[in-house]
């Protein structure tokens, strides 16, 4: 079995634990005002029910990022067989996806186990499972080939490591942000609503300085090394110092302003749309120096 066996697991167990968190979300109570105020016939067993689905949900999560751990590890071994180099595997946009989608549900139970709630759950698993399974695709090649003499470099991955490692955060964020503003219409309680903003400030919060580290100061070491020069107006490197910024804007507004609520949900929503076409978007629309990580 090689490493695209476990991605695939991987897919599936993303997909079970998407569906899991979906009936826990849908079958809370909603006669009374509940935690996430949706109404049931039977609040009771509704109460039974959501209770079992979120413990399934979790526990298929957390295995399924067991099964994810155990491809990444093979995708480094066999990254080494034909380059004779030890690099984690995020050297290309395949490698990327795969680590993503075990990234955002890693750093989502840390939260789930810290804020006891699985709402959020619905949405990360949603994006674990769109990202493995874009990998998995015939969009995209699971072959593994040498590496480029630029990708040799220690720096590139504490570069991607750091970066994607913060970009997992902007993702739970991204979910809460998304869940306060349905829930938020939908008429919840002050509570429910103050925990999915509390959670979604604390992950950009966390995440920024890790994407600060990883996508400007790692990565300008890296382009020094491979490249020799720090900065050169590369369009990923344009696109990451505009997601920076608009991070930065999103702490600076809610820090200094006293911005709350759906205000800055909003800004989260936007700020990971941002991401992703940082990420993606660029690699494929505009051509640069890092177009080889396509």
């Amino acid at each position: 079995m090689d490493s695209t066996f476990f991605f695939y697991l991987s897919a599936i167990g993303y997909f079970l634990a998407f569906v899991f968190y979906l009936l826990h979300l849908v079958g809370s109570p909603t006669d009374q005002k509940s935690g996430l105020g949706i109404v049931a016939a039977s609040p009771q067993s509704w109460v039974l029910k959501q209770t079992t689905w979120g413990r399934l949900a979790t526990w298929t999560t957390m295995i399924t990022v067991l099964i994810g751990t155990v491809g990444l590890i093979l995708r480094t071994v066999e990254t080494y067989r034909v380059s004779e180099y030890w690099v984690l595997p995020v050297t290309n946009t395949y490698e990327t996806l795969a680590f993503f989608a075990w990234a955002i549900p890693l750093v989502y139970l840390i939260f789930e186990w810290r804020y006891k709630t699985k709402v959020v759950g619905v949405f990360v698993t949603g994006l674990a499972f769109l990202f493995i399974a874009l990998a998995s695709s015939p969009l995209l090649s699971s072959e593994v080939r040498p590496l480029v003499p630029a990708l040799q470099s220690y720096w590139l991955v504490l570069h991607v490591l750091f970066t994607l490692g913060g970009e997992a955060f902007f993702a739970v964020a991204f979910g809460a942000a998304v869940l306060f503003l349905w829930l938020q219409r939908r008429g919840a309680n002050l509570q429910t609503l103050k925990t999915l903003d509390n959670i979604e400030y604390k992950t950009i919060a966390i995440g920024f300085p890790l994407f600060t580290l990883g996508g400007l100061v790692f990565g300008a070491i890296w382009a020094q090394k491979a490249w020799g020069r720090y900065w050169g107006w590369d369009p990923k490197e344009t696109w990451m110092l505009i997601t920076w910024l608009f991070y930065a804007l999103y702490l600076h507004v809610r820090v200094r302003w006293g911005w709350r609520d759906a205000k800055t949900a909003w800004l989260a929503v936007l700020g990971f749309a941002v991401v992703l076409f940082t990420w993606l978007g660029v690699n494929y629309l505009l051509a640069g120096l890092h177009s080889y990580a396509g």
